[in-house]
Protein backbone atom coordinates (compact mmCIF):
# COMPACT_ATOMS: atom_id res chain seq x y z
CA UNK A 1 0.00 0.00 0.00
CA UNK A 2 2.79 2.41 0.97
CA UNK A 3 4.59 1.49 -2.21
CA UNK A 4 1.55 2.42 -4.31
CA UNK A 5 1.27 5.79 -2.56
CA UNK A 6 4.97 6.46 -3.16
CA UNK A 7 4.51 5.64 -6.81
CA UNK A 8 1.57 8.02 -7.08
CA UNK A 9 3.59 10.84 -5.47
CA UNK A 10 6.46 10.14 -7.80
CA UNK A 11 4.14 10.15 -10.80
CA UNK A 12 2.71 13.51 -9.77
CA UNK A 13 6.22 14.92 -9.25
CA UNK A 14 7.35 13.70 -12.65
CA UNK A 15 4.21 15.04 -14.31
CA UNK A 16 4.77 18.50 -12.81
CA UNK A 17 8.48 18.48 -13.59
CA UNK A 18 8.40 17.10 -17.10
CA UNK A 19 5.17 18.49 -18.51
CA UNK A 20 6.22 20.31 -21.65
CA UNK A 21 5.74 24.03 -21.46
CA UNK A 22 3.91 23.94 -24.76
CA UNK A 23 1.03 22.08 -23.07
CA UNK A 24 -0.04 25.10 -21.06
CA UNK A 25 1.88 27.94 -22.67
CA UNK A 26 -1.27 29.57 -24.00
CA UNK A 27 -3.30 29.10 -20.80
CA UNK A 28 -0.55 30.67 -18.66
CA UNK A 29 -1.15 33.90 -20.51
CA UNK A 30 -4.45 34.18 -18.66
CA UNK A 31 -2.99 33.38 -15.23
CA UNK A 32 -3.08 36.31 -12.86
CA UNK A 33 -0.54 36.87 -10.12
CA UNK A 34 -3.41 37.69 -7.76
CA UNK A 35 -4.97 34.29 -8.54
CA UNK A 36 -1.77 32.51 -7.59
CA UNK A 37 -1.49 34.55 -4.38
CA UNK A 38 -5.07 33.56 -3.50
CA UNK A 39 -4.24 29.91 -4.16
CA UNK A 40 -1.29 30.14 -1.73
CA UNK A 41 -3.36 31.86 0.96
CA UNK A 42 -6.21 29.36 0.69
CA UNK A 43 -3.78 26.46 0.87
CA UNK A 44 -2.32 27.74 4.14
CA UNK A 45 -5.64 28.74 5.71
CA UNK A 46 -7.33 25.57 4.41
CA UNK A 47 -10.39 27.75 3.87
CA UNK A 48 -11.31 29.47 0.61
CA UNK A 49 -13.83 31.80 2.27
CA UNK A 50 -11.25 33.16 4.69
CA UNK A 51 -8.73 33.53 1.88
CA UNK A 52 -11.32 35.41 -0.19
CA UNK A 53 -11.95 37.78 2.72
CA UNK A 54 -8.20 38.31 3.18
CA UNK A 55 -7.86 39.28 -0.50
CA UNK A 56 -11.05 41.38 -0.45
CA UNK A 57 -12.88 39.05 -2.87
CA UNK A 58 -16.32 37.51 -2.87
CA UNK A 59 -16.66 33.75 -2.54
CA UNK A 60 -17.65 33.40 -6.19
CA UNK A 61 -14.73 35.55 -7.37
CA UNK A 62 -12.32 33.46 -5.29
CA UNK A 63 -13.71 30.22 -6.75
CA UNK A 64 -13.28 31.61 -10.26
CA UNK A 65 -9.68 32.56 -9.44
CA UNK A 66 -8.88 29.02 -8.26
CA UNK A 67 -10.42 27.62 -11.43
CA UNK A 68 -8.16 29.89 -13.50
CA UNK A 69 -5.11 28.55 -11.65
CA UNK A 70 -6.15 24.95 -12.35
CA UNK A 71 -6.93 25.76 -15.98
CA UNK A 72 -3.58 27.47 -16.43
CA UNK A 73 -1.65 24.39 -15.26
CA UNK A 74 -4.08 21.94 -16.82
CA UNK A 75 -4.34 19.89 -13.63
CA UNK A 76 -6.65 19.39 -10.68
CA UNK A 77 -4.85 21.13 -7.85
CA UNK A 78 -7.60 21.40 -5.25
CA UNK A 79 -10.02 19.11 -3.49
CA UNK A 80 -13.35 20.83 -3.95
CA UNK A 81 -14.94 20.19 -0.59
CA UNK A 82 -17.57 22.43 0.99
CA UNK A 83 -16.02 23.24 4.36
CA UNK A 84 -12.31 22.74 3.81
CA UNK A 85 -9.92 23.78 1.09
CA UNK A 86 -7.45 20.99 0.41
CA UNK A 87 -4.79 20.28 -2.19
CA UNK A 88 -4.32 17.28 -4.42
CA UNK A 89 -0.88 15.71 -4.64
CA UNK A 90 -0.06 17.91 -7.62
CA UNK A 91 -1.37 20.95 -5.72
CA UNK A 92 0.92 20.13 -2.80
CA UNK A 93 3.88 19.90 -5.17
CA UNK A 94 2.96 23.19 -6.84
CA UNK A 95 2.52 25.15 -3.59
CA UNK A 96 6.20 25.64 -2.60
CA UNK A 97 7.08 26.46 -6.20
CA UNK A 98 4.30 29.01 -6.43
CA UNK A 99 5.54 30.60 -3.20
CA UNK A 100 9.06 30.78 -4.64
CA UNK A 101 7.77 32.39 -7.84
CA UNK A 102 5.79 35.04 -5.96
CA UNK A 103 8.69 35.72 -3.57
CA UNK A 104 11.11 36.06 -6.47
CA UNK A 105 8.72 38.39 -8.28
CA UNK A 106 8.32 40.60 -5.20
CA UNK A 107 12.11 40.68 -4.69
CA UNK A 108 12.64 41.62 -8.33
CA UNK A 109 10.12 44.46 -8.16
CA UNK A 110 11.61 45.71 -4.88
CA UNK A 111 15.12 45.62 -6.37
CA UNK A 112 14.07 47.58 -9.44
CA UNK A 113 12.02 50.16 -7.53
CA UNK A 114 13.87 53.47 -7.10
CA UNK A 115 15.42 53.80 -3.67
CA UNK A 116 15.20 57.12 -1.80
CA UNK A 117 18.09 59.46 -2.45
CA UNK A 118 20.24 59.76 0.67
CA UNK A 119 20.63 63.50 1.19
CA UNK A 120 23.03 64.98 3.77
CA UNK A 121 23.09 68.63 4.79
CA UNK A 122 22.65 71.04 7.68
CA UNK A 123 19.32 71.92 9.27
CA UNK A 124 19.48 75.46 7.85
CA UNK A 125 20.00 74.31 4.26
CA UNK A 126 17.48 71.49 4.63
CA UNK A 127 14.65 73.83 5.66
CA UNK A 128 15.00 75.60 2.29
CA UNK A 129 16.05 72.74 0.00
CA UNK A 130 13.70 69.93 1.11
CA UNK A 131 10.29 71.56 0.36
CA UNK A 132 11.41 72.32 -3.19
CA UNK A 133 12.08 68.68 -4.13
CA UNK A 134 9.49 66.60 -2.27
CA UNK A 135 7.14 66.69 -5.26
CA UNK A 136 9.74 65.15 -7.59
CA UNK A 137 11.86 62.82 -5.48
CA UNK A 138 11.86 60.44 -2.51
CA UNK A 139 14.43 61.56 0.05
CA UNK A 140 16.15 60.02 3.06
CA UNK A 141 17.43 63.07 4.94
CA UNK A 142 20.54 62.99 7.11
CA UNK A 143 21.12 66.18 9.14
CA UNK A 144 24.80 66.75 9.89
CA UNK A 145 27.61 69.25 9.80
CA UNK A 146 29.21 69.95 6.39
CA UNK A 147 32.39 68.04 7.21
CA UNK A 148 30.38 64.98 8.22
CA UNK A 149 28.16 65.28 5.15
CA UNK A 150 31.30 65.31 3.01
CA UNK A 151 32.62 62.24 4.84
CA UNK A 152 29.27 60.49 4.31
CA UNK A 153 29.64 60.95 0.55
CA UNK A 154 33.17 59.51 0.63
CA UNK A 155 32.00 56.49 2.65
CA UNK A 156 28.98 55.94 0.37
CA UNK A 157 26.62 56.65 3.27
CA UNK A 158 24.97 59.49 1.34
CA UNK A 159 24.30 60.10 -2.36
CA UNK A 160 24.41 63.88 -2.35
CA UNK A 161 25.25 66.66 0.09
CA UNK A 162 24.64 70.40 0.08
CA UNK A 163 27.39 72.46 1.71
CA UNK A 164 28.83 75.95 1.65
CA UNK A 165 32.03 76.35 -0.34
CA UNK A 166 34.29 77.01 2.65
CA UNK A 167 36.59 73.98 2.55
CA UNK A 168 38.46 71.83 0.00
CA UNK A 169 36.16 69.05 -1.20
CA UNK A 170 38.51 66.49 -2.72
CA UNK A 171 37.49 63.15 -4.20
CA UNK A 172 33.93 64.25 -5.09
CA UNK A 173 32.14 66.18 -7.80
CA UNK A 174 31.29 69.69 -6.57
CA UNK A 175 28.58 71.51 -8.54
CA UNK A 176 27.37 75.01 -7.76
CA UNK A 177 23.63 75.28 -7.15
CA UNK A 178 23.49 78.80 -5.74
CA UNK A 179 25.34 81.82 -4.40
CA UNK A 180 24.60 84.73 -2.17
CA UNK A 181 25.95 86.49 0.88
CA UNK A 182 26.04 86.52 4.67
CA UNK A 183 24.61 89.64 6.24
CA UNK A 184 23.17 91.07 9.44
CA UNK A 185 19.35 90.93 9.31
CA UNK A 186 16.45 92.26 11.32
CA UNK A 187 12.68 92.58 11.01
CA UNK A 188 13.25 96.36 11.28
CA UNK A 189 14.29 98.05 8.05
CA UNK A 190 16.08 100.79 10.00
CA UNK A 191 17.28 98.70 12.91
CA UNK A 192 19.36 100.68 15.43
CA UNK A 193 23.03 99.91 15.89
CA UNK A 194 23.50 97.39 18.70
CA UNK A 195 24.72 93.97 19.79
CA UNK A 196 24.01 91.08 17.40
CA UNK A 197 23.33 87.34 17.45
CA UNK A 198 26.14 85.22 16.03
CA UNK A 199 26.57 81.51 15.42
CA UNK A 200 29.62 79.59 16.55
CA UNK A 201 32.99 80.70 15.17
CA UNK A 202 33.06 79.97 11.46
CA UNK A 203 35.00 81.49 8.59
CA UNK A 204 32.10 83.79 7.70
CA UNK A 205 31.73 84.96 11.31
CA UNK A 206 35.45 85.68 11.67
CA UNK A 207 35.36 87.65 8.40
CA UNK A 208 32.47 89.77 9.70
CA UNK A 209 34.32 90.51 12.93
CA UNK A 210 37.50 91.50 11.06
CA UNK A 211 35.62 93.82 8.70
CA UNK A 212 33.71 95.35 11.59
CA UNK A 213 37.00 96.11 13.37
CA UNK A 214 38.32 97.76 10.21
CA UNK A 215 35.21 99.93 9.70
CA UNK A 216 34.41 100.91 13.30
CA UNK A 217 37.83 100.45 14.89
CA UNK A 218 36.28 98.46 17.73
CA UNK A 219 35.09 94.89 18.28
CA UNK A 220 31.61 93.84 17.16
CA UNK A 221 29.23 93.77 20.12
CA UNK A 222 27.82 90.25 20.55
CA UNK A 223 24.53 89.73 22.36
CA UNK A 224 24.54 85.93 22.19
CA UNK A 225 26.29 82.99 20.57
CA UNK A 226 23.79 80.43 19.25
CA UNK A 227 24.44 76.94 17.88
CA UNK A 228 22.73 77.21 14.48
CA UNK A 229 21.76 79.52 11.65
CA UNK A 230 18.19 78.24 11.83
CA UNK A 231 17.81 79.20 15.49
CA UNK A 232 19.09 82.71 14.81
CA UNK A 233 16.64 83.09 11.91
CA UNK A 234 13.70 81.96 14.06
CA UNK A 235 14.61 84.36 16.86
CA UNK A 236 15.04 87.30 14.49
CA UNK A 237 11.69 86.58 12.84
CA UNK A 238 9.88 86.66 16.17
CA UNK A 239 11.66 89.68 17.66
CA UNK A 240 13.57 92.85 16.84
CA UNK A 241 16.96 91.20 17.30
CA UNK A 242 19.72 91.52 14.71
CA UNK A 243 21.33 88.27 13.57
CA UNK A 244 24.03 87.18 11.18
CA UNK A 245 22.54 84.89 8.49
CA UNK A 246 23.04 83.45 5.00
CA UNK A 247 20.52 85.14 2.74
CA UNK A 248 18.88 81.86 1.64
CA UNK A 249 17.23 81.76 5.07
CA UNK A 250 15.66 85.17 4.45
CA UNK A 251 14.29 84.72 0.93
CA UNK A 252 10.70 84.11 2.00
CA UNK A 253 10.68 86.07 5.25
CA UNK A 254 10.31 89.69 6.34
CA UNK A 255 13.93 90.04 7.41
CA UNK A 256 15.89 92.97 6.00
CA UNK A 257 19.65 93.71 5.87
CA UNK A 258 20.63 96.37 8.42
CA UNK A 259 22.14 99.54 6.93
CA UNK A 260 25.13 99.86 9.26
CA UNK A 261 27.00 96.66 8.47
CA UNK A 262 30.31 96.16 6.64
CA UNK A 263 30.54 94.72 3.13
CA UNK A 264 28.72 91.35 3.15
CA UNK A 265 30.64 88.09 2.71
CA UNK A 266 29.87 86.12 -0.43
CA UNK A 267 29.24 82.37 -0.50
CA UNK A 268 28.66 79.55 -2.99
CA UNK A 269 26.39 76.61 -2.25
CA UNK A 270 27.72 73.34 -3.62
CA UNK A 271 26.21 69.93 -4.25
CA UNK A 272 28.72 67.16 -3.51
CA UNK A 273 28.35 63.70 -5.01
CA UNK A 274 30.30 60.95 -6.71
CA UNK A 275 29.99 59.40 -10.15
CA UNK A 276 26.76 57.44 -10.55
CA UNK A 277 25.03 55.40 -13.23
CA UNK A 278 23.00 57.10 -15.92
CA UNK A 279 19.62 56.39 -14.30
CA UNK A 280 20.69 57.73 -10.91
CA UNK A 281 22.47 60.69 -12.49
CA UNK A 282 19.24 61.76 -14.15
CA UNK A 283 17.60 61.84 -10.71
CA UNK A 284 20.45 63.94 -9.33
CA UNK A 285 20.21 66.31 -12.29
CA UNK A 286 16.55 66.92 -11.47
CA UNK A 287 17.48 67.88 -7.93
CA UNK A 288 20.26 70.19 -9.12
CA UNK A 289 17.93 72.01 -11.51
CA UNK A 290 15.33 72.48 -8.78
CA UNK A 291 17.85 73.72 -6.22
CA UNK A 292 19.29 76.24 -8.67
CA UNK A 293 15.83 77.75 -9.01
CA UNK A 294 15.59 78.10 -5.23
CA UNK A 295 19.10 79.21 -4.31
CA UNK A 296 20.52 81.12 -7.28
CA UNK A 297 20.86 84.79 -6.36
CA UNK A 298 23.14 86.06 -9.10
Amino acid sequence: MKKNRSNKNLDAQVALNEAPYSEYRNSLRNLRIADLELFITAAHLKNLGQAASFHHLSQSAASAAIQRVETAFGRSLCKHEKRQFGLTKEGQLLLPRAEDWIRHLHDTVATQAPQPIRFATTHAIARVSIPSILSIESIELKLMRPDRAYAAILRDEADIALVLDNAPWEGVIATEVGKGCFQLYSTQIEAPLGPVLLPEDQIEVLTLQQRWQQVYNQPLAIKARLPSWSLIADICLSSSEVGFLPDFLTLQSRLHPVPWQPTPSRYRLLALYRNAGNAFQSRLDQLLRQWRKVFEQG
